[in-house]
């Protein structure tokens, strides 16, 4: 029995077989497994190819209620699924507890990642190259200079990494350079120390520690001589928890440049903000940033400085162009002069290109540097960005389906033949509840959201979207209670229901339900994993 490699909460495609919710108590699988088995077993049908149906759905309830009324194989199973069933690992006399089971298990996944950290090299770089428009069109060559930096981390153990980092910098006719290495490890549980060295401009030698406080608080505390002049400096840093999604800094520098500054961070699903003030020797400065994620491929960022050295605002935003690259393009205006910026990330890989476009403040310069670039970017949206990604959206659906096929058409017999079971019981249901007045499933379409939102008219004439969804309401009455009332569980994908199956593995997908309770017409969609419990108020049309 395969479990689903789709998103979503893992290993519960035999919960959803026998309606169980996760959370499910043994006395509840067992009545669950005596309910099934009255429906599928063999002993029933007298008609061959009826009892060839029922023993092969009988057999994939068996196998069910054997993983999940055992307490040993149901935590591997909700720990691993099925590839932990089928590891081989033995339960034996030496492995006859929850608790040892666990254990061995959670030993060999960190062996494996051990493994594999031990041979990870997480490289990271950047590259900076400053141009200026002013200095070109007075004949003095574009480029105002270049910064490069790389990084290089290794884990050297589960509790031991290592940072290797270099950088070089270069404007008009000066340059400089450094090289660092940073040792982190583990000491104790909520306790790391590093120890740090760096040569070149702004050689150094450190120590740092960090400790978790308590749940919600973290202190750093640091110390590094220069080998420049010779100063000693002490850092301090408290970290607080604020809530589930912010939090906040207090920062303390003691040295030649002495310097306080309180932080604050908020980071939720859509947006992030983040605020600081700094006060230091000679000078202070007060910063603000607000990102907004519009969709999962863009989003918009606007950003504030001032201080003692910098009075500027930012504006912008960035688009992910595929799985590992982000491209963006921001818009400064301030004491400096006009900028543009534009930046591709890929990966740990960053390319940042500021242009300054003028160092005066030009009204009409500053309007047309912010208009014109946003002008051109809506325009290639519309035009260019959304036919091409529709169009390569459109076409790796259509090469997933192909690839499916098989799949898909096996899946939909096998639902079809778990259909023909419960056909009997739920007629028999369905006439029972219109009698009384009580829940009658009229509809119910499973399969692509995107399919589903067409309409009926439109997937009737169109066999694609036709073969992204799957009529599913016999089952659904089927599964409708002496009382009345429909549960499907929270976090269990609707294709491992009996008489359901994935009609388009890899898209997302919904149930959408049309319903009678007491002569009223009710209607409503939920997405494959969230709960839907009928009949309720909210529902009605």
């Amino acid at each position: 029995m395969k479990e689903d490699d789709g998103t979503g909460p893992p290993n519960r495609e035999l919960y959803a077989l026998l309606h169980l919710s996760p959370e499910a108590s043994d006395e509840e699988i067992r009545r669950a497994y005596r309910q099934w088995a009255q429906v599928y077993h063999p002993d029933k049908y007298q008609a061959p190819h009826m009892k060839e149906i029922a023993t092969e759905n009988f057999q994939r309830i068996c196998e069910a209620y054997e993983i999940l009324s055992d307490e040993n194989k149901r935590q591997i199973y909700d720990i691993y699924g099925m590839e932990g069933l089928n590891s081989g690992l033995e339960l034996g006399p030496k492995l006859n507890k929850v608790e040892e089971i666990k254990e061995q298990l959670e030993k060999l996944k960190r062996m494996k990642e051990q493994q594999k950290m031990s041979a990870l090299f997480l490289p990271k770089g950047s590259i900076v190259a400053n141009l200026s428009l002013p200095e070109f069109l007075d004949g003095d060559g574009i480029m105002r200079g270049m910064a490069m930096s790389s990084a290089v981390q290794s884990q050297l153990s589960k509790s031991s990494a290592l940072s290797l980092s270099g950088n070089l910098g270069v404007e008009e006719n000066s340059g400089a350079g450094a090289a660092s290495a940073v040792f982190r490890h583990q000491i104790a549980s909520g306790s790391t120390i590093e120890f740090m060295g760096s040569v070149g401009l702004g050689s150094l030698i450190g120590v740092q520690m960090t400790r978790q406080l308590s749940l919600h608080s973290t202190a750093t505390l640091g110390i590094a001589k220069s080998f420049h002049d010779g100063s000693i400096n002490l850092s301090n840093v408290w970290t607080r928890q604020l809530s589930d999604t912010a939090s906040g800094n207090i920062e303390l520098l003691l040295g030649p440049q002495s310097s306080i500054g309180v932080g604050w961070q908020k980071k939720d699903q859509n947006t992030s903000a983040a605020g600081e003030v700094k006060f230091g020797t000679n000078s202070f400065g007060i910063s603000a940033r607000y990102t907004r994620r519009f969709s999962s491929k863009s989003h918009g960022r606007i950003a504030g400085r001032i201080g003692s050295a910098a009075l500027e605002v930012e504006v912008g935003g960035g688009r992910k162009v595929s799985d590992f690259s982000t491209v963006r393009m921001l818009y400064t205006i301030g004491i400096r002069g006009i900028f543009w910026r534009f930046e591709l990330h890929r990966g740990g890989q960053k390319l940042l290109i500021p242009i300054l476009l003028s160092r005066d403040l030009n009204p009409v310069l500053a309007t047309g540097a912010l208009v014109v670039p946003t002008s051109i970017y809506f325009i290639l949206k519309k035009f260019v960005f959304k036919p091409y990604y529709l169009k390569r959206e459109k076409q790796k659906a259509l090469e997933n389906m192909e690839r499916t096929a098989t799949q898909v058409q096996e899946a939909r017999k096998a639902a079809a033949k778990a259909q023909q079971l419960l056909e009997n019981v739920a007629n028999r249901k369905r006439n029972k509840q219109q009698e009384i007045g009580g829940l009658v499933i009229t509809k119910a379409i499973y399969g692509n959201h995107k399919a589903l939102k067409k309409g009926d008219e439109l997937r009737e004439t169109n066999d694609e979207l036709a073969s992204q969804v799957l009529d599913v309401t016999l089952p659904l009455n089927f599964l409708v209670n002496d009382s009345g009332q429909l549960k499907l569980h929270d976090g269990v994908k609707k294709s491992g229901i009996m008489g359901f199956c994935d009609p388009c593995p890899g898209e997302p997908k919904q149930l959408h339900v049309e319903y009678t309770y007491h002569g009223e017409r009710y209607e409503v969609a939920v997405d494959d994993y969230e709960e839907l419990i009928i009949p309720q108020i909210a529902h009605r049309v």
